[in-house]
């Protein structure tokens, strides 16, 4: 999941409204024109808000975002993923959209998200039948302040979806070897969110150093509220090239230790587990 500030964005695009001039007078300068990016990147391990999305694998991730003058902008992300985590899914396909600004040297930035797991669902956990159908996708709101080198985001499930899919039919007590009494014990996850404050410092040219720390509460559950943590270091390579690596663990998600894989292989994965994150990247 591409948390639309997994990668700190503080850069805005401010439109310059257009002024009559008087005949003769200098030309005002045109607005600046909607900027159109796209990125590609291969990181050792996907790991999103401190829970391992591909089994222990690599994944290629990769999106496209565009970006208008008046500080409206939308894109799409993409990654791979594990159908050891999500019945019968290979990609993960993000679609995000929202406004940008900013007030003095404080910028803000509100939008919607929304994943999705084509093809996968609840139904498809092997043994067939163990639950009814079910979609992973879900449907965020996000609002974010970032003030110089500090950035706050809060994202808060909108559909009934919850998060990812949890309900008490499919992740009630009882569902998690790693610890049993864990669970969704009332209807849906509607409403869950996620808190996180994120730091980054240039410390020596083309060298930066990143901070986060993140809490993710799940409504109408019990022991399924955890807190993750990462730290790490990217350097700015020629090409528009990125490098990094980063540690991340988590606090309180014990839930996920031991964790079956839903396409039924014998397989199991402590999905909380800290680890290392290498990555590279280039934006164009």
């Amino acid at each position: 999941m591409k948390t639309v500030l997994r990668t700190l964005r503080t850069g805005l695009l401010l439109g310059l409204p257009a002024l009559a001039a008087p005949a003769f007078a200098e030309e005002a300068p045109a607005a600046p024109a909607p900027e159109l990016t796209s990125n590609i990147g291969v990181v050792s391990e996907y790991v999103f808000r401190g829970i391992r999305q591909t089994w222990g694998n690599p994944a290629i991730q990769g999106g496209v975002d565009y970006a208008h003058a008046s500080g409206f902008y939308a894109g799409t992300w993409m990654s791979n993923t594990s159908g050891n985590l999500y019945a019968n899914a290979t990609i993960e396909i993000d679609l995000y959209g929202g406004y940008r600004g900013a007030v003095g040297d404080f910028a803000y930035d509100v939008g919607v998200l929304q994943f999705l797991f084509p093809g996968a669902d609840y139904s498809k956990i092997t043994p067939a039948g163990s639950y009814a159908k079910k979609s992973y996708n879900s449907t965020e709101f996000y609002l974010s302040g970032t003030w110089q080198w500090l950035n706050i985001k809060y994202s808060r499930a909108m559909t009934d979806v919850g998060y990812f899919g949890f309900t008490s039919n499919n992740a009630g007590p009882g569902a998690f070897p790693g610890k049993s009494s864990s669970g969704v014990s009332g209807g849906d996850t509607t409403g869950s969110w996620y808190i996180e404050a994120n730091a980054t410092y240039e410390f020596l040219p083309t060298w930066t150093a990143s901070l986060h720390a993140g809490r993710q509460t799940i409504t109408n559950s019990k022991g399924l509220d955890y807190s993750d943590y990462k730290a790490g270091v990217s350097k700015t390579l020629p090409g528009g090239w990125t490098a990094g690596l980063a540690y991340t663990t988590t606090v309180g998600a014990d839930y996920w230790k031991n964790y079956p894989s839903v396409a039924g292989n014998g397989t199991t994965k402590d999905m909380n587990a800290g680890t290392w994150i290498a990555s590279v990247n280039r934006v164009f």
